[in-house]
């Protein structure tokens, strides 16, 4: 992705990144509540909300996952770029509806939700959305962009989890592979969901014209005037 292209994309991903952050905090605290995981550190609990707001959430997470999402958006629209020549991205690169974003956010609030309350069988958990996620590849679009991205999340993902563990800054409940549960690289690709509707609704604009993929349209494409779009 060139650099004018990215300080033109700059405020759309801030906004987008801030965005998911939010939702992700309220979803973290969740999983506090319910005990999938704690944030035991000493660090930590100094910079903790009182009980009654978070749950003892670390004032830490937001930030953090402000950060996380932004990288993401700037990773995926790079490696979409990068990649072009030697995968056929042509849907992943249109300009998703507003719909198809809302439907991915509830998607991934809802699953988020349920890895807090399910987090006590790990391996069954695992199993749901591992078996998800290979319905959705079977499925889905432009499959080996897909599996690359959603391969590399799983581990990414995992890996930061993992040595936030290490560092004793959070603790799962259920640790079954370098402090974390099987389940969270299935988890992943809800994230990886999330990232394309939220990069494909704001980020691409081709040949002047908006390219706008809406699944609930009879065309898979359809394209509206920037004058109309103003």
């Amino acid at each position: 992705m060139g650099t004018g292209r990215a300080i033109r994309l700059l405020p759309s991903l801030l906004a987008l990144a801030l965005l998911a952050a939010a939702v992700c905090t309220f979803c973290d605290a969740v999983h506090v509540y319910s005990a999938a995981l704690s944030y035991p550190d000493s660090y930590s609990a100094a910079l903790s909300y009182p009980d009654s707001v978070w749950f003892g959430q670390a004032i830490w997470v937001f930030p953090l996952f402000f950060v996380v999402f932004f990288i993401l958006a700037l990773t995926y629209l790079s490696l979409a770029k990068v990649l072009t020549g030697g995968l056929q991205l042509t849907i992943s690169t249109r300009k998703g509806s507003l719909r198809a974003l809302a439907e991915s956010m509830s998607m991934f609030v809802m699953t988020y939700l349920l890895t807090g309350f399910a987090s006590g069988s790990p391996v069954f958990l695992a199993g749901i959305l591992y078996s998800i996620f290979l319905i959705r590849l079977c499925f889905t679009y432009e499959r080996r962009f897909m599996l690359l991205l959603a391969v590399l999340l799983a581990v990414g993902g995992m890996m930061v989890e993992g040595f936030l563990g290490a560092m004793g800054w959070v603790a799962y409940g259920e640790q079954q592979v370098f402090y974390v549960p099987w389940w969270l690289g299935g988890f992943m690709h809800m994230v990886l969901l999330l990232c394309v509707r939220v990069c494909a609704r704001w980020s691409y604009r081709r040949n002047d014209r908006l390219s706008c993929y809406d699944p609930w349209s009879n065309s898979s494409l359809i394209r509206i005037s920037p004058k109309v779009y103003a």
